[in-house]
């Protein structure tokens, strides 16, 4: 008899397990998905709860910020707006906002939104940087610097911010400062192949190519172990010694910068001009040819083409391409004009 009424209760605590379970809310659920970083589960789950209960939880605001995680920004920037439109006085979502309009490159919008939010509250060295970044896409770089600098200055543990000044610094040809920056990244992360790779263009601008090596040979380094790299580590390491009369050595950096961005034209370009100087004049011309394809208004592209062309023995073909190139320098529209 004992042991019947064991068995019963066991089925009977499962029982109550499974209605347990049935019955959890699709907020507590998502909150759970949220809490693992299972952020597109996490959406779906707290639109439900905001319709199972609408306007009393904060399910918009985490449906915002679990899309934006995932980078549906326009579906996030709706669920926001739905939210601070009940809870104006809520920064948090005025900050979140002001972040997913950058991403969706609306830097006016994003400026704006992140001035009401401060007026709330203290903004974090994040929300400076990202409100330097809105200044970037709208060319202001002189704010951007400011903002930038703002953002160290409340953390300088802030890695991301320490990059983004570098990168500002750098456009502004403040290659000093760009270096110094640069290397305030490179000390918080040591694995940062985007910094390590812009430091390389920094100590090249400031006329220090022994510097610039080392840095694009680390970059190289960290870029081969990222199976999630761009193209940008080869490509400048390949130009920078396209530019110091080392094709041959450039050859291979630049095919991996073609086989990791098949359509990046500079990429096809350089490979070219680098076969072309090596004596692979036919192999030149191909990628070359790919090249002005990918970007038929660049004449530095159609140049270099003549110039393969040339080295291949096709004469015709070089001086169309080299008087192609001169027609599309002078145009207002190409790459290479002057306005």
């Amino acid at each position: 008899m004992r042991q019947i009424f064991s068995i019963a209760g066991v089925i009977a605590l499962s029982a109550s397990c499974a209605i347990g379970a049935q019955t959890q809310s699709a907020y507590d659920r998502a909150q759970a998905a949220f809490g693992a970083h299972r952020f597109a589960e996490a959406a779906p789950l707290f639109a439900q709860a905001e319709t199972e209960n609408p306007g009393n939880s904060d399910a918009l605001l985490m449906e915002g910020k679990s899309l934006a995680n995932v980078g549906r920004y326009p579906e996030a920037e709706t669920a926001l707006q739905s939210y601070a439109a009940r809870h104006p006085q809520s920064a948090e979502t005025l900050f979140m906002l002001g972040f997913v309009l950058n991403r969706e490159n609306k830097p006016a919008d994003s400026l704006k939104t992140y001035t009401q939010a401060a007026k709330l509250a203290t903004p974090q060295s994040d929300d400076l940087k990202v409100a330097a970044m809105d200044y970037v896409l709208l060319n202001d770089y002189d704010d951007a610097i400011r903002w930038m600098k703002q953002a160290v200055a409340f953390d300088p543990r802030n890695e991301q911010a320490w990059y983004g000044l570098g990168r500002c610094l750098y456009t502004q040809s403040e290659f000093g400062e760009a270096q110094q920056a640069l290397q305030r990244a490179l000390a918080l992360d040591a694995r940062d192949v985007k910094a390590e790779a812009n430091l390389g263009l920094a100590f090249e601008m400031d006329n220090k190519p022994d510097q610039a090596e080392s840095a694009y040979k680390a970059a190289v380094t960290l870029a081969n172990a990222d199976a999630q790299t761009d193209e940008w580590p080869y490509l400048d390491y390949g130009s920078f010694l396209l530019e110091h009369d080392r094709p041959a050595e450039a050859i291979p950096l630049l095919r991996r910068a073609v086989a990791v961005a098949s359509r990046c034209a500079e990429c096809h370009g350089k490979l070219g001009r680098a076969l072309a100087e090596s004596g692979e004049a036919k192999q030149g011309v191909a990628e070359l040819r790919e090249a002005v394809q990918l970007s038929p208004r660049d004449p530095k592209l159609h140049y270099d083409l003549g110039r393969a062309y040339r080295a291949a023995g096709k004469m015709d073909d070089a001086r169309a391409e080299l008087a192609l190139s001169a027609k599309l320098y002078g145009s207002k529209d190409s790459p290479g004009a002057k306005q």
